[in-house]
Formats: structure tokens, sequence, C-alpha cells
């Protein structure tokens, strides 16, 4: 592993004529290929002409590696009317440098094949088309997602909340979770048959991911349960988002062959705190919190170590 501090820079002149140029009808890739193995696959088209690359999300690319800066590195697309032209990369005065295949740069072109390394992560530049852009999704929501609903999977969000953690740790920035269980979700199942059941929780995937911003991140982590991550959110915004989505499930109703099925959920929120121990102990509070809920009256938001209890 090259050290990360070694600002040896490269003398390579910025965007100087590439050697021919990309069909029109190629796309420029950037694919994960080293750091966070749960990454690994997760690719970026390059659209624009200026692509920002950072941990922040006010960029284009976010990657949740601790060592890469908010905002890191920019990479330039030229492109012409036979196609593209010229890629070039900048570090934006990340704090440990920007890596092009082992050397540390400020700025220099870039080719099909280059690996580039921000922190611990690693990807590799390719050009792309259609087939190959599909190939590398469905390698990628093969590893990350979960079958049914399309959310991601329980394996993938233990490790955002793993990220998550050591950036708030460090930065002491804010982030919360959701944990939201069905109530009764084995009644339905057993009234309506499983395939009810399935139907009800792919619409209920698809209500969750309609109340949530760009950054929020959301999964399904058991049977009939389900995570929220959000990023730069405290509890109080946190808890109102479960209030209304606790609330839009209250009222949805989905019609399935002739049966009418409603339910509702439990939800409980906590905002991660340096005195929380490791991710185990976080997820245990909101679940402590979910169970609070449940145990009460059902249908309830309850906050984690306050367990206060949302309006109806």
């Amino acid at each position: 592993m090259m050290d990360p501090l070694d600002k040896t820079i490269c003398d390579r002149k910025l965007f100087p004529p590439a050697h021919g140029t990309q069909k029109a009808e190629h796309s420029i890739m950037l694919t994960i290929i080293g750091g966070n193995e749960t990454d690994f696959g997760r690719h970026f088209i390059l659209e624009k002409k200026q692509t920002m690359l950072g941990r922040g999300q006010t960029v284009d690319i976010t990657i949740l590696d601790g060592k890469i800066s908010k905002v890191h590195c920019e990479i330039t697309v030229i492109r012409g009317g036979s196609g593209i032209e010229q890629i070039g990369i900048r570090d934006l005065d990340s704090t440990n440098g920007t890596y092009v295949n082992g050397e540390s740069v400020s700025q220099v072109t870039l080719k099909a094949g280059d690996k580039i390394q921000a922190g611990d992560t690693v990807l590799q530049l390719s050009y792309s088309d259609e087939i190959e852009k599909e190939y590398h999704a469905k390698l990628f929501n093969f590893a990350a997602r979960d079958a049914l609903t399309g959310l991601y999977n329980k394996r993938f969000m233990h490790n955002e909340l793993e990220n998550y953690s050591r950036i708030t740790r460090r930065s002491g920035r804010a982030f919360s979770i959701i944990m939201i269980d069905i109530d009764d979700f084995k009644q339905i199942n057993d009234r309506f048959g499983h395939q009810s059941g399935d139907e009800y929780l792919k619409r209920l995937a698809e209500l969750i991911t309609h109340s949530l911003r760009d950054q929020d991140i959301a999964g399904r982590i058991g049977g009939e349960e389900f995570l929220i991550i959000l990023p730069e959110t405290a509890i109080d915004g946190a808890f109102q988002l479960a209030v209304r989505i606790r609330k839009n499930i209250e009222e949805f109703v989905l019609r399935y062959q002739n049966y009418e099925i409603r339910t509702t959920i439990s939800a409980g929120v906590c905002q991660f705190e340096k005195t929380i121990k490791d991710v185990k102990e976080f997820l245990d509070l909101a679940d402590q919190a979910m169970y609070e809920a449940k145990k009460s009256e059902k249908n309830k938001v309850m906050q984690a170590q306050l367990s206060i209890m949302a309006e109806k």
C-alpha cells in the first residue's frame, strides 16, 4: 500500500492531445475495484464535463472512505464532434492525496485502464457501451440489493453503518437511523397468502424510498424489518421523517386480487453518539425503541433512550 502522505507530484501535463478519440456511443465509467468490499463493482458513469469525487454529500460521486476528503478530486471530460477527446484528473488539495497507477498526482491525463486511488478506494477508468454498463450494474445489485424489494441488503447496510460511525467519531457530524418493523405481518401471509405478503413488502419499500432524500439509504435487513440511514441528520429530523413514513403506511391500502390489505408499522429512531460502543449497540438501541413502540400500542414511533412517543 502506498503512503498517502507521500505527495510526490507527477509532472505530466494536464489534458495533452489524446491518441485518437472514443466513439460517441461509448461512455466513460469508473468502477470500484479495491477498498471497502461491499463497494466492489459499484460504478459511476461520467456524463458531465466536470465530476467531483469525495466523501461529502455535495459532490457528484460520494464514497464513504474515511481517508477520502469531503471534496477530494475532480475529473474533467472534454468531448468533441467525434466523441471523447481528453480525460484528466486534478487533486483538490485533499488531505491524503490522489494517486494514478501508484503515483501521487496533482493533475494528469487519464486513459482507459488507469487506476485511481483516493484513500483506501481504488477505481478503474474504462470505456463502456450499454451492455457493459448493464453487466456491471447487475453485478453490483446482485451483491448489494435485496432481490424482492430492490432495497439494499443487510450486509450492505451494516457496512454503511460502520463507515458512517467512523466518520462521525472523527468529525462529530450527526447521523441517525430509523428501524422499522411491520405490525402483524404474519397475519397478512396467513390470511391472504405469501404472494400478497411479498407484494406488500415491495409496495412498502416504494413508500419508504419516495419519502427519502438522495443521500438517505434504505435497506431490508430481515423478513419484515427495514433500516434507514440518514446522513447529516440529528434525532429531531429523523423522528419527524419516521412519523411521516408511519402515517403514509397507515393510510396505504394494497388492493390485491379481491382484497384490501392494510397494516401499520412500529419504528425506533436513534442518533449515533460517540459514547455508543459500536454498530451493534447502535442497532440494539434503535431495535429496543422499536420494540417498545410495538409493545405499547403498535403503529408508533419511539426515540431511543428518551423513549418519546410520536403523535398518532
